[in-house]
C-alpha cells in the first residue's frame, strides 16, 4: 500500500509539473502562432502559406526531442518560395526551460510523442550546437531525424578483460578473462579497465540494431590492435602495435538486429580505442566514449614540409595512410611522388605537387606522416603476381588466413579472415643509385624482381616510368597485374590505354584485358627473364594542395 500511495503521489506531482510545462509551452507558442496558425496548419497570406504544417511534420513526429529542439534553436534556412517566411533561430531569444516547454506543447498538440522534454537536455544540445552559425538545411535536418530514429546502437553490450602481453591479436577463445561485465549506456569504453596500465585485451560482443537498411561506414580508432566483426565476418583489422590511428570498412546491412564484437589489446603507452558510424540516412553516429576528455580537441601543429634537394629523391619510412605498416614514401624531383607497400611487394598510390607532412610523425607520440599533394591514384594495390588457372579466376590482392567466430550461434561454421604473409615472397631491401632513386628488390617463387621508378614528362605531361625487372623461370600461366581501374582500349594508331585521370603504355609485355567479376583489369604474362617498361602519365597539369 505505502508504495502504491508513493506512486500515485509521484504521478500527482509530474502531472502538475506537466501542466505547468504545457502552459508556459503555449504561452510561448503564442508567437509561433502568427505563422504557423493557432492550430499548426500554417497561417494563409493569400493564397501563400506562411509556415509549415506542424500535423506533418517529422520533426514534431520523431520519436526523439533532439530534431525539433535543433529546428528551435537554428532555424532553417530557406532554399525556394514554398512558404513565406524563414524559420528564424530562437537560440538568442528563449531560454532553456521556454524551448522544452514549447517543444512539449508542440509536440503533444499536434501528433507528437508525450515524452518529457527537460531543460537540461535543450542545454546539452544547445551546447553541441554551439559551434554552428547558420540556419540549417533541410538534407542536414533529415539526418538528425534519421539519427534520432536510430536511437541507440549498441544493446545487450558485455565486455571480458584479459591479461597478457602481445604484438598481435591473440586468440582469446584459448584464454579465461580476469573481468567481465556489462556496458548500461551502449558506448565502447575503456572506463571498464582504468585500473590497467599496459599488456590487456578485451572483447566487447552485443547486438547491433540497424534502422534503415544501407551501406555503413565503420570508423575503427585504436593504440594499438583491435578489430571488428559484424555477424560473423571482419569488416575491420587494424591489427599490431601502433600509434593512434583510424582504419575504416564498409558493410551493407539490412534492418534489423546483427551481432557484433570488437576485439582490442594494448601493449604499452598510450591506450585509446574509438568506434563511430556513417551512412547516407544517419549521417556520423559516435558508437564510443573515447578515452580523451569530451570536447577536448587535438593539438594540431606547424606542418614540417619533408621535400627532395639537389637533384635527389628523398626517402622515408613511416605510417602512412592507405598503407600496410611497412609503408615507403619516396619525393623525386620535380614533384612527383609515390607510396611503396613492403608488405604486398607493390606500388600502393601516385601523387604529384609536395612530398610529405611529418609533423603528425615528429610530435606526440608520432602517429604517422601525411602525403601532401594529390589527389592520390592507386593503379594496382595487392600483390603483384599470380598464378591464373584461367583468366576467369578472380585475383587475391591480399594475403589471408581464416579462422571460426565462436559466438556466431545461429551459424557456427561462419569464419573471419585476417592477413598473414605471403609464403611465395620475400622483400630484400631497396638500394639506392647515384640520385638516391630507390629500386625495390623481393622474390616471387623462383623470379628475382626489381622495381623501379623514373620521373619525367612526355608530350608536355607529367611522367613516372615504372621498370620491372624479372630474372628467372615463371611457374605455368604467371601473370603481373598492371591496372585493376577500368580501362579503356587503345584508340587508334596509339598505344596509350586510358586508365581513370591517367594513360599508361606498356611496353616489354603484350596487354592482357579481362573483365572478372566486376573487376576490369590489365594483365601480363610472365614467363622468365623479362623487363617491363609502365609509362604512367597524367592527364591534366597539376593542382597545388596546400598541407592542412
Amino acid at each position: 500500500m505505502k508504495k502504491l500511495i508513493a506512486l500515485l503521489l509521484l504521478t500527482s506531482s509530474a502531472y502538475a509539473q506537466g501542466n505547468k510545462t504545457l502552459e508556459l509551452g503555449k504561452q510561448t507558442f503564442a508567437a509561433c502562432s502568427l505563422c504557423h496558425g493557432a492550430d499548426g496548419k500554417g497561417a494563409k497570406a493569400g493564397d501563400i502559406i506562411m509556415a509549415p504544417n506542424l500535423h506533418e511534420s517529422a520533426f514534431v513526429k520523431s520519436t526523439e526531442a533532439e530534431p525539433l529542439v535543433a529546428v528551435i534553436l537554428k532555424g532553417i534556412h530557406k532554399e525556394d518560395a514554398k512558404y513565406l517566411q524563414q524559420m528564424v533561430p530562437l537560440e538568442a531569444a528563449l531560454n532553456d526551460e521556454q524551448i522544452a516547454a514549447v517543444a512539449a506543447y508542440v509536440r503533444k498538440e499536434f501528433g507528437g510523442p508525450t515524452t518529457v522534454i527537460k531543460p537540461n537536455d535543450v542545454k546539452n544540445w544547445r551546447k553541441e550546437y554551439k559551434s554552428r552559425s547558420v540556419p540549417w538545411k533541410r538534407s542536414e535536418l533529415a539526418q538528425i531525424v534519421a539519427r534520432a530514429e536510430a536511437g541507440q546502437m549498441l544493446r545487450n553490450v558485455s565486455y571480458a578483460v584479459y591479461q597478457g602481453k602481445w604484438s598481435k591479436l591473440p586468440d582469446f577463445s584459448t584464454m579465461e578473462p580476469i573481468q567481465r561485465g556489462e556496458i548500461k549506456n551502449g558506448k565502447i569504453t575503456l572506463d571498464v579497465v582504468k585500473d590497467l596500465k599496459d599488456n590487456f585485451g578485451v572483447i566487447y560482443e552485443g547486438d547491433l540494431k540497424i534502422a534503415h537498411t544501407d551501406t555503413y561506414e565503420f570508423a575503427l580508432h585504436s593504440d594499438d590492435g583491435s578489430a571488428l566483426i559484424i555477424d560473423g565476418e571482419n569488416v575491420i583489422l587494424h591489427d599490431g602495435i601502433h600509434p593512434g590511428s583510424v582504419k575504416t570498412g564498409k558493410e551493407k546491412l539490412e534492418a534489423g538486429e546483427h551481432t557484433f564484437k570488437i576485439l582490442y589489446f594494448e601493449g604499452s603507452g598510450q591506450q585509446e580505442l574509438g568506434l563511430s558510424v556513417k551512412a547516407k540516412a544517419i549521417g556520423e553516429i559516435a558508437l564510443s566514449n573515447r578515452a580523451l576528455k569530451a570536447g577536448k580537441k587535438a593539438k594540431v601543429y606547424p606542418p614540417i614540409i619533408l621535400k627532395p634537394e639537389n637533384g635527389e629523391a628523398i626517402v622515408h619510412r613511416a605510417f602512412l595512410p592507405n598503407a600496410k605498416p611497412r609503408a615507403i614514401g619516396v619525393g623525386y624531383p620535380g614533384g612527383i611522388n609515390l607510396v611503396w607497400d613492403a608488405d604486398v611487394l607493390n606500388l600502393a598510390y601516385m601523387w604529384r605537387g609536395e612530398f610529405m607532412d611529418t609533423s603528425p610523425h615528429w610530435n606526440a607520440r608520432g602517429s604517422g606522416s601525411k602525403p601532401v599533394g594529390g589527389p592520390k591514384v592507386e593503379i594496382a594495390h595487392g600483390l603483384p603476381f599470380q598464378q591464373l588457372e584461367s583468366l576467369d579466376e578472380t585475383w587475391v590482392p591480399f594475403s589471408e588466413a581464416k579462422i571460426k567466430y565462436e559466438r556466431d550461434k545461429p551459424n557456427p561454421e561462419k569464419e573471419i579472415t585476417f592477413n598473414i604473409n605471403h609464403p611465395d615472397y620475400q622483400f630484400h631491401g631497396y638500394r639506392l643509385d647515384k640520385k638516391r632513386f630507390p629500386t625495390f628488390n623481393y622474390t616471387y617463387q623462383d623470379l628475382e624482381v626489381a622495381d623501379t621508378f623514373t620521373p619525367g614528362t612526355s608530350e608536355g605531361k607529367d611522367t613516372i616510368v615504372r621498370t620491372i625487372s624479372i630474372n628467372g623461370k615463371a611457374g605455368e600461366n604467371t601473370y603481373f597485374r598492371i591496372s585493376d581501374l577500368a580501362p579503356g582500349e587503345p584508340r587508334g594508331d596509339s598505344e596509350w590505354i586510358q586508365i581513370g585521370s591517367m594513360e599508361i603504355l606498356i611496353e616489354g609485355a603484350d596487354p592482357t584485358f579481362r573483365n572478372t567479376r566486376g573487376k576490369k583489369e590489365v594483365l601480363a604474362l610472365i614467363e622468365g627473364d623479362s623487363e617491363i617498361k609502365v609509362t604512367y602519365r597524367w592527364n591534366e597539369p597539376r593542382k597545388t594542395v596546400e598541407p592542412k
